[in-house]
């Protein structure tokens, strides 16, 4: 099934490849300075995404991305009048999403510290002194 539903990709659309985890700098200090960092820790989560069309879709969270773009699994896609659609993989786009149901068991203190751990973990890796450093020190100052 390839349709493709204003800012809505069918999991076989061209448009609508795997998307790839990115650990930029960019995008981990856009994650850590809003509450996309919330989103991204309800992966796996089942959940219910509003788009601004007045559709819904209901579904796994696969992946969502600093920009608030988001990959559903195993979606029921209804749109605004009432028709459903199952769909195996659904990729919305972050201007086109409304609201994100946060589901009633999830802590958010808790998932929002757990993913902010997770992005130090990242920048920090190899300890003190060792590996990469994120922001280089300026050697000619």
């Amino acid at each position: 099934m390839n349709q493709n539903l204003w800012g809505v990709a069918a999991a076989d659309s061209p448009q609508c490849g795997r998307m790839a985890v990115s650990h930029s700098v960019k995008e981990r200090t856009i994650s850590e300075n809003s509450l996309i960092i919330l989103l991204q820790g309800l992966q796996g989560q089942v959940t219910t995404v509003d788009l601004r069309d007045e559709s819904v879709a209901r579904g796994r969270i696969d992946n969502v991305d600093a920009f608030m773009n988001i990959r559903l699994a195993n979606v029921t896609y209804t749109d605004r009048w009432g028709h459903q659609v199952e769909l195996d993989d659904l990729f919305v786009t972050g201007r086109n999403v409304r609201y994100v149901h946060i589901p009633d068991d999830v802590n958010i203190t808790a998932t929002i510290e757990q993913q902010l751990q997770a992005i130090h973990r990242v920048r920090n890796f190899g300890g003190k002194g060792q590996g990469r450093r994120e922001f280089p020190s300026k050697k000619y100052k």
